[in-house]
């Protein structure tokens, strides 16, 4: 496997990215409405398609250091994908690490969480947060081995609030 790290670019990738970011949250939707009985599109006030159309310049807006989010691709084989930005000084979060069911299990989400942390420190962040779902158990141990640990929910997850006591809010000190 070759693996290329491409920085999304609206123009060019709107479509690959609007797939991804459904297929992403659809996944969670399924998820969700198994552990919970609760329904994403019901939290979010809209289907998921309109919430990704609706949020995803804002996932995209940024530039480096502010942002960044990478396609990943394996050829001309889109297996993922995965974003980083500030959300204070000093502080980055990890958005959106997804890889396809076909190209999950060969290491791939290591690799975007491996780029995204390098990144994180190029641009001088002194942390990384996220938020998990707690049905993500590979993403899990990814993030404990990178040295994430469990924090409260902090003020800019994009997680609705009905959803907090049962997510994982993680935090990784880079300094």
């Amino acid at each position: 496997m070759n693996i290329e790290f491409v920085r999304a670019n609206l123009d060019q990738h709107r479509d690959l990215l609007i797939d991804f970011n459904i297929e992403y949250l659809s996944w969670i939707d399924d998820s969700v409405q198994d552990r919970y009985g609760l329904s994403l599109p019901s939290l979010l006030g809209m289907p998921i398609p309109d919430y990704v159309h609706s949020s995803l310049d804002k996932l995209c807006e940024g530039t480096p250091p502010d942002g960044v989010v990478y396609l990943v691709f394996d050829g001309e084989v889109a297996l993922g994908m995965g974003g980083l930005r500030r959300i204070r000084d000093g502080v980055g979060e990890i958005k959106r690490i997804y890889v396809s069911r076909t190209s999950r299990g060969g290491g791939v989400g290591a690799k975007v969480l491996n780029r995204l942390v390098r990144d994180a420190r190029s641009f001088g962040y002194q942390d990384l947060v996220l938020d998990t779902g707690p049905f993500m158990t590979s993403a899990h141990r990814l993030y404990e081995a990178a040295g994430f640990a469990d924090i409260p929910p902090y003020p800019e997850a994009e997680v609705p609030e009905a959803l907090h006591h049962g997510w994982r809010f993680m935090r990784c000190r880079l300094g």
